[in-house]
């Protein structure tokens, strides 16, 4: 299954959907359920999943909200209260609810794949419960990470590699740029694979290791080019420094996570073309290591590294304004992000 976060685009009154409480009864029996559903305010993100095949394959469904609409189809007796005690809209508390989360969501997005492709089902997409792609802008597939766990092979002499934390404000989404600071030295990039942790969990051995995953994600990890062990790891943890997406990927879809070709691509030129099976440390014995230092926590990311040998074209500037930074990782998606320059930074306001 593949979740996403998401936000409603703001639509034009002429391509408004039936989802207000005044259009439902224009709907007949269409209408079944969305009557107890309240209005989601635009800007709110919520958690969904890209229905993954048919005529209406990539539509993003809400997955709270079509929860309560199947629900009330069924006489549940407060259908809302019921969807958000299964399957939360804030994707962390989705996260801290698996397995029973990800059941309900399957389940959920069963139902909405038959509800689209009828003909008397209740309308999702007049209810703006299922969203075309263009109608929604899609966020980091976690949100507030509590941990943000990054890895670099430290002395490219030695290739020893190291862990490192950044900063959960370096954060950007599939449809945020990468925004350059005004002062500073050339940054590199690189792509890699991003695993979210699904459970608590300490002290694990490496053959529990993976059962601790959620899902995977694309990364990308801006850094300055010097990454040797005098690097400062600091500058890493730039706002907008590391993009995350499209989707978290749930691993029953990855079972290898170490059979996956990755590819990075700099403006159309490509600059790293590697495999999973070639990453620093394997994930099992990275979240083993992790896990005998520190509790790991649902939403927690960690990301990979870049593997090793995957680079294949020479990169002999820095990203600049204007830069299109593309990683595709086998299974998981595409992520493809714009820079741009100081000149696009915003001052930050206090409220």
């Amino acid at each position: 299954m593949q979740l996403v976060v998401f936000e409603r685009r703001e639509r034009s009154e002429g391509h408004r959907g039936a989802g207000t409480r005044t259009e439902i009864g224009s709907m007949g029996a269409a209408a079944l359920g969305f009557e107890t559903l309240d209005a989601v305010r635009h800007g709110t993100r919520r958690l969904g999943a890209i229905v993954p095949s048919g005529a209406h394959a990539g539509v993003v469904v809400d997955l709270n909200r079509a929860l309560a609409v199947k629900l009330a189809g069924e006489d549940a007796g407060a259908p809302e209260c019921e969807a958000d005690s299964l399957l939360p809209s804030d994707p962390l508390d989705f996260l801290r609810r698996l397995p029973l989360s990800l059941d309900a969501a399957r389940a959920t997005i069963g139902f909405a794949s038959e509800a689209l492709e009828g003909y008397d089902g209740p309308d999702l997409l007049g209810a703006e419960i299922a969203m075309p792609r263009r109608e929604v802008r899609l966020a980091a597939p976690v949100q507030r990470p509590g941990k943000l766990i990054a890895l670099s092979l430290g002395d490219p002499a030695t290739a020893v590699p190291r862990l490192f934390l950044k900063a959960a404000s370096a954060l950007a989404g599939p449809e945020d740029e990468i925004l350059l600071p005004a002062h500073s030295e050339p940054l590199d990039f690189h792509g890699e694979l991003a695993a979210v942790i699904g459970r608590r969990a300490r002290n694990l051995s490496q053959d529990e290791a993976l059962d601790a995953i959620a899902g995977y994600c694309v990364g990308i990890s801006v850094h300055p080019f010097q990454t040797g062990a005098n690097a400062d790891t600091v500058c890493w943890s730039g706002d907008t420094f590391a993009p995350l997406g499209p989707a978290l990927v749930t691993t029953d879809e990855i079972p290898n996570p170490h059979d996956l070709r990755l590819r990075a691509r700099l403006s159309g030129e490509t600059l790293q073309s590697g495999h999973t099976k070639e990453l620093p440390i394997r994930m099992p014995e990275l979240i083993s290591r992790l896990s005998a230092t520190m509790t790991l926590e649902p939403g927690d990311v960690i990301l990979s590294g870049a593997p090793l040998g995957g680079l294949v074209g020479v990169q002999d500037r820095a990203i600049r304004d204007g830069d299109i930074l593309d990683v595709e990782i086998e299974r998981v998606g595409r992520l493809a992000v714009y820079v741009r320059g100081a000149a696009a930074r915003r001052p930050v306001r206090s409220e």
